[in-house]
């Protein structure tokens, strides 16, 4: 089973990887285009803003799986060890439940940019369903490695 975990984690790095190359080629393909076709620069800037969303959620997952998601500990230091490990596990219970809430809205939103067809208003040929299914698939990823870290019981921060 933790085989399949860390080739979900290893993919997923990959997505974020491929959605940061495509972001920056897109960024530079757009400078060269507002000279050329300010219409194709448009279009290429909005694909390059979706590209670079895509990398922020995807980022989610293995963030909170290696426990360096943004966390103040400056309060949990000042206990001791047990009643830490407790508070780092009560943050990680709020932070699955974050994730839970903002991935139903997020499928919510999707939904609703499905059903209507909507696109975006600065490149109306890309429907706004492609960006609004990056936070469905982030928080679900966040969901996921939230999950893995309560029932691991892994209080440490770092590593895999």
């Amino acid at each position: 089973m933790e085989k399949t975990k860390d080739r979900l984690d290893h993919l997923t790095q990959h997505f974020m990887v491929a959605a940061i190359l495509i972001a920056a080629t897109l960024t530079l393909l757009g400078m060269v285009l507002q000279f050329i076709s300010p219409q194709a620069q448009a279009l290429v800037t909005q694909l390059s803003y979706y590209a670079y969303g895509w990398a922020v959620f995807l980022s989610l997952g293995p963030t909170i799986k290696r426990r360096v998601f943004l966390r103040i500990d400056l309060v949990a230091c000042r206990y001791p060890k047990p009643l830490q490990a407790t508070l780092k596990l009560a943050g990680d219970g709020i932070l699955l439940l974050l994730m839970a809430l903002l991935c139903v809205l997020s499928i919510r939103d999707l939904l609703s940019s499905i059903s209507s067809g909507a696109v975006s208003p600065s490149a109306p040929v890309i429907p706004l369903a492609l960006a609004y299914a990056a936070p469905v698939v982030g928080y679900a990823l966040g969901m996921a490695a939230s999950i893995r870290n309560i029932l691991t019981g892994k209080t440490e921060g770092g590593g895999t």
